[in-house]
């Protein structure tokens, strides 16, 4: 079983929380991947409460799609969380099990984006206004845990009971190109692979000279899909960004559009 992570919220639609409340989140979530191969009927999310006091969750999984530069979520019913609600006590831990009911199309991989809602405490509402706090409504978080079915003859993460060649995993296929908009500098992916990409550690290089991008998580790029990120600065001339990519130890230089 991988070390825990805390997730950061992330700021989807509906979504109530604000930074301050994501700071005081005690929700603990892993893994951050969770895959569903062809051969598995489900996967496993944990969710663990690290606060002082019980922790109302809601979990749901919506299809994710990526088209003009912006992710798309849709209601779907091939993939169910079970439970879909839970009541996490102080210190202990909830299992949900991903549940996959029709098996992707050979060759290919579908993405899903599972919600975990820290649904209102009435306990804990109660207890703000009697202490007359300025935060007299409880916020709501959201957090947000990508999930891919892969479908026959498609993998992207190795497996300890099922040995094969890596040579035969799908991977992403990234071109990059920068665009100067009204607004500032743009820094755009496309992945032409097979497999979803997860771009981390983003930086431009040239010989010995980098200059950071992005030191964490910059977003991902699905198959057949189009990013864009806007850029702090100006790309350096003759640079090309690098990034790891779905937690390679090594860095991927793109290859330009």
């Amino acid at each position: 079983m991988s070390r825990p992570h805390r997730l950061q919220a992330l700021a989807l639609a509906g979504c109530l929380a604000t930074a301050q409340a994501q700071a005081q989140s005690s929700l603990m979530i892993w893994p951050l991947d969770p895959v569903i191969e062809e051969d598995q009927r489900a996967a496993a999310l944990w969710l663990e409460n690290r606060g002082q006091q019980p922790m109302s969750l809601q979990i749901r999984v919506l299809a994710w799609s990526q088209a003009d530069r912006i992710d798309g979520y849709a209601p779907q019913e091939t993939v169910i969380a079970s439970p879909p609600m839970a009541v996490v006590p102080a210190g202990q831990r909830q299992l949900v099990r991903l549940m996959n009911t029709r098996p992707a199309p050979d060759g290919t991989e579908l993405a899903y984006r599972v919600l975990v809602d820290e649904l209102p405490n009435a306990d804990g509402a109660e207890d703000g206004q009697r202490q007359g706090s300025a935060m007299g409504i409880k916020l709501q978080i959201r957090y947000s845990v990508p999930l891919f079915v892969s479908g026959k003859n498609h993998w992207t993460k190795p497996r300890a009971d099922k040995p094969r060649d890596p040579a035969t995993a799908a991977r992403a296929e990234l071109r990059w190109r920068t665009e100067r908009g009204m607004d500032g500098h743009y820094l755009f992916v496309r992945n032409d692979g097979r497999a979803h990409a997860r771009l981390t550690a983003v930086q431009w290089v040239r010989g010995d000279s980098v200059v950071t991008v992005n030191p964490g998580l910059l977003g991902y790029v699905l198959p057949g899909a189009e990013m864009r990120w806007k850029l702090d600065q100006a790309p350096p001339p003759g640079h090309v960004p690098q990034a790891r990519v779905n937690n390679a130890e090594a860095a991927t230089a793109f290859v330009a559009q």
